[in-house]
């Protein structure tokens, strides 16, 4: 039996959610994690963040979104960002959540907010909800 798509639209509201973030990540002097007994805890900030992203529909499905690969080579900076859509954003949060589950220790999620990987995400969310205007 198919996994349904759930059904949950972002609005205009719940992108500005998210992107109240973004000075967060903006500023280098923060400190986004720390790492304890080879273990990497979030900052009480990036756990934030991304429990507002569960609660504002970007780590939901929502209709039809590009293959794996495709996300894959967003994720790996192959394919610009800029070319990213709201459902490849969604897609693109929800493999960093995914991949910090899947790291022992965790990290994933640390990883992608040093190499600028999340910064750049909301970068280009915050272009998108512009167009919105």
């Amino acid at each position: 039996m198919p996994v349904e798509e759930e059904s949950a639209q972002i609005t205009k509201e719940n992108i500005d959610k998210v992107l109240e973030f973004m000075p967060y990540f903006e500023n280098k002097d923060n400190i986004f994690f720390t790492v304890v007994d080879c273990w990497v805890e979030d900052s009480v900030e990036v756990i934030n963040f991304f429990r507002t992203l569960y609660k504002e529909n970007f780590t939901t499905s929502c209709g039809e979104s590009r293959d794996g690969d495709h996300i894959s080579l967003l994720l790996n900076r192959a394919i610009p960002l800029s070319e990213a859509n709201i459902l490849d954003i969604r897609a693109l949060f929800k493999k960093i959540l995914a991949g910090d589950r899947l790291t022992m220790g965790g990290g994933f999620i640390a990883a992608s907010i040093e190499n600028g990987l999340v910064l750049d995400i909301l970068k280009r969310l915050k272009e998108i909800r512009d167009e919105m205007d």
